[in-house]
């Protein structure tokens, strides 16, 4: 297969310098043998009964055959576009049965069903060899690894997914001790207020936002599949960082409760921390 690797500038006014970074450390490139027309893709939706939705259309031209290759050509850890996964040979001859109990319902490929809200899903896409894309009609970006049977909403188009991607990729790469802690609070925007930390605007849309500054990367996150319920992240260069933000939490939810990921580096100094500080939390 020929792979063409076409200059960054392709995606001009689409992603950020970051993003294209990343794009380049990761050798994330477009194959473009592995997107299509929109007449090619009508008529690969229309032959296996697949409805129409636009963004799915939208998200072939502006990405599709993206991919960053894995151990074999047919496992690749990112791939964007329907009529790339067609390629792959993740198309399927017919209907599987669905599982009554299953956070994601499968019907005949690429579309499913999300089991929380009834919404119809389009396959577009692959996120480390575990984890599959779908995208919503109206454009939103969801993950489903299904050793788990877990699907979380990870931004609301297709171009605040990649910028997520590559900005969580320079957290972890410039702040050794990346753990996360979690409050069960809408309160990213108090912390950035409190603490002036501008957001990101890349990376941000009406359902994620994400505020950095030198010290702390906060982010506004859906706590579960559909929008309505938000959890507040918090990544700190320091323990003293995480404080000062925790600190303009609890003065706004003073029940607010904080999960910590211990596993992650400092995550343990910084559960302890919090406890000290007097502030409910697990890990």
């Amino acid at each position: 297969m020929s792979q063409h690797r076409p200059s960054l500038d392709a995606f001009s006014g689409q992603l950020s310098d970051r993003a294209k970074s990343f794009f380049v450390r990761e050798h994330i490139f477009r194959d473009l043998s592995n997107t299509c027309s929109f007449e090619r893709l009508a008529e690969e939706l229309d032959r296996r009964g697949a409805p129409w939705f636009d963004k799915v259309f939208e998200l072939e031209e502006e990405f599709g055959g993206l991919v960053r290759r894995g151990p074999h050509p047919k496992t690749p850890s990112l791939a964007i576009g329907l009529f790339q996964l067609i390629c792959l040979g993740f198309d399927s001859p017919g209907e599987e049965e669905p599982e009554d109990d299953s956070a994601l319902v499968s019907l005949k490929w690429p579309m499913a069903r999300l089991a929380a809200t009834g919404d119809l899903l389009t396959h577009v896409g692959v996120y480390t060899t575990e984890a599959d894309l779908y995208l919503s009609e109206s454009g939103w970006i969801f993950w489903y690894v299904s050793t788990l049977d877990r699907v979380e909403l990870l931004s609301g188009s297709a171009s605040t997914f990649l910028e997520r991607v590559a900005l969580e990729d320079h957290v972890r790469r410039t702040m050794r001790e990346y753990a996360g802690t979690f409050f069960m609070a809408d309160e990213g925007s108090t912390i950035a207020q409190a603490l002036n930390i501008p957001v990101v605007e890349e990376a941000s849309d009406a359902l994620i936002t994400h505020w950095m500054n030198p010290n702390l990367f906060i982010s506004r996150l859906p706590q579960a599949s559909a929008p309505g319920i938000y959890r507040t992240r918090i990544v700190s260069r320091t323990v003293e960082a995480l404080l000062s933000a925790a600190r303009a939490v609890i003065t706004k939810s003073p029940e607010a409760r904080a999960t910590v990921e211990t596993h992650l580096p400092g995550g343990r100094e910084r559960h302890d921390a919090l406890r000290r500080e007097g502030v409910a939390v697990s890990g």
